[in-house]
């Protein structure tokens, strides 16, 4: 929502996008409605990239592995904390990393490493609930749009306080 208040054309194809798949649904919030709101569901995944819930991952070493064109190997049962902030916001995976850009994700341009991608964790220990909190996020962000008129009391990047594990907003 901030970041839409930050642009207004991109607030107006966010609420283009909601009145046309409502109307086409006669008005009916439900779960297909949901699924059809694209630019929605790219805003959605925009932010979920340039401001991870968690942004850090952490997992353990299995087996020793040799870092390539290096000396240095990674012993089994070493911790490894991953940056999902770093990768999300790296230039050569995201380009023009620090610009909200939710069709980076569209089918059309497809502009970001898929691999580096990971809001909700990779692999077996992925979120298990990640379905759940993308729908629950899209609809509370409908909700929004469509009862208040939202608008940003000044345009700047948001700053964080970086004494917790999560994103926290300075105030």
């Amino acid at each position: 929502l901030y970041e839409l208040t930050q642009n207004e054309k991109l607030m107006q194809r966010a609420l283009e996008d909601i009145k046309k798949t409502l109307e086409k649904h006669d008005g009916n919030l439900n779960y297909e409605t949901i699924m059809e709101m694209k630019f929605i569901d790219l805003c959605v995944k925009e932010t979920l990239r340039k401001y991870p819930g968690l942004p850090i991952l952490n997992r353990e070493c299995t087996k020793d592995y040799k870092i390539t064109n290096s000396k240095f190997t990674i012993q089994k049962g070493t911790s490894i904390i991953v940056s999902l902030l770093g990768l999300h916001r790296d230039n050569k995976l995201f380009p023009n990393a620090e610009c909200y850009d939710p069709d980076r994700f569209s089918d059309e341009r497809h502009d970001y490493n898929e691999e580096m991608y990971m809001p909700f964790g990779a692999g077996p220990r992925n979120c298990i609930a990640f379905r759940m909190g993308l729908l629950v996020s899209k609809v509370a962000i409908v909700m929004l749009l469509i009862n208040f008129d939202l608008d940003a009391h000044s345009i700047k990047e948001l700053e964080f306080d970086y004494g917790s594990v999560g994103l926290v907003p300075k105030p």
